[in-house]
């Protein structure tokens, strides 16, 4: 691959035109097109930049979507049957209304549909599995070629493969270059013997490469700085109550909390901001290509958020042999969280208070950990 990432001059002369994603990108961010880190990269990135997203990488994003819907649709069905053995009722109706619906195709074709209106947005095209040469791909997988021999089963990285060879014709096509976002090593190793493709890490790289650095734009960037310290300012007020609603509905995984005495069941039904500071001098900003006087920040906050868990514990039953509940308990953590916070800000005038800048904040969908801590069974609480 051309050494590094595309040099500042490469950029403006527009020696690079068009990016591409892996799904693991996609999926890191979400799936959720329209908030966060993939909403806000059609504005970061200039004009002259498109998507090309291959065929294999849009079955890949609907295929991993489908599968919670399939396994609640399996549930649903399952419990319908189990509903009619126990009753004797008629579910009959319930059962044709689901089928009326259509789950399965419904939600694939909704899950289609957005990965296809999103690549419209970035001025794109799917570039169809229909193009790939199959032949140049088994000679690669007999040759041991990038991304074939990076993992241990080279059969798995056939659509790896198939993405790729897609995107390096279409470079060579059009005699250009390009930038893939994947933090997979087949990708980043086909990228190395590529004359055409340039690999980052994440969607954030990518986006950084785009950044503004000139005179104007550090001036604005310094505006920015200054009303996000301010703790009183609208700007601030405005990003505590996006943080508040994010961690809110952020997806909190208990899969680290433990017990040495009972099996149980942990779902956490609140989590409350306490406090966050915000690193200014990470602060990012970009140029919007099409909207005068628009800019893109990008933030990143330190966060201190308490996580209140409902935990219900199990005992088993030697003598009647089946498990009983013991009732349940509220557990409280405190936990320390990473957030990307974006502004985009309109009428951006340097001569103007910042605080009378049209300023919108957003911030992805969010999915945290708690770390591993010990939930005991407390008998002398009033929870049961």
């Amino acid at each position: 691959m051309p050494k590094g990432t595309p040099t500042p001059q490469e950029l403006v002369d527009g020696e690079v035109t068009f990016f591409s994603l892996d799904t693991e990108v996609i999926q890191g961010a979400g799936y959720n097109f329209e908030k966060g880190a993939l909403n806000q990269l059609p504005r970061q990135l200039p004009h002259s930049m498109s998507l090309k997203l291959t065929e294999v990488v849009l079955r890949e994003v609907v295929c991993h979507r489908m599968a919670p819907v399939k396994e609640a649709a399996e549930k649903y069905l399952a419990a319908t049957q189990a509903l009619v053995r126990l009753t004797d009722l008629d579910f009959a109706p319930a059962r044709n209304h689901f089928e009326q619906l259509d789950v399965l195709a419904s939600a694939a074709k909704r899950f289609d549909d957005e990965v296809r209106q999103y690549v419209e947005q970035c001025r794109g095209e799917v570039l169809q599995l229909a193009d790939v040469d199959a032949g140049l791909l088994f000679n690669d997988y007999f040759g041991t070629r990038p991304p074939f021999g990076v993992k241990t089963v080279k059969k798995s990285e056939f659509p790896d493969a198939a993405a790729l060879q897609l995107l390096d014709e279409r470079a060579k096509s059009l005699r250009t270059k390009s930038i893939v976002a994947s933090n997979d090593g087949g990708w980043k190793a086909f990228a190395e013997q590529s004359e055409r493709i340039y690999c980052v890490a994440s969607l954030e790289d990518l986006a950084s490469l785009f950044s503004a650095t000139d005179e104007h734009a550090q001036a604005v960037k310094a505006r920015i700085k200054a009303v996000v310290s301010d703790e009183k300012s609208n700007v601030r007020t405005q990003v505590s109550e996006a943080l508040r609603v994010h961690l809110f509905d952020a997806t909190w995984d208990t899969d680290e909390l433990f017990s040495a005495s009972h099996r149980f069941e942990a779902k956490p039904y609140l989590a409350e901001l306490t406090d966050y500071s915000i690193d200014a001098e990470s602060l990012n900003i970009w140029k919007v290509d099409d909207e005068p006087g628009a800019w893109v920040v990008e933030l990143v906050a330190t966060v201190q958020v308490d996580v209140t868990v409902d935990v219900r514990f199990f005992v088993w039953d030697s003598i009647d042999r089946e498990e009983l509940a013991m009732g349940g308990q509220g557990h409280t953590f405190s936990e320390e969280v990473k957030v990307d916070i974006y502004l985009t800000c309109f009428e951006v005038k340097l001569e103007a208070d910042p605080e009378t800048w049209e300023t919108e904040v957003e911030i992805g969908s969010g999915k945290y950990s708690l770390e591993a801590a010990e939930v005991d069974l407390d008998l002398s609480g009033d929870d049961y």
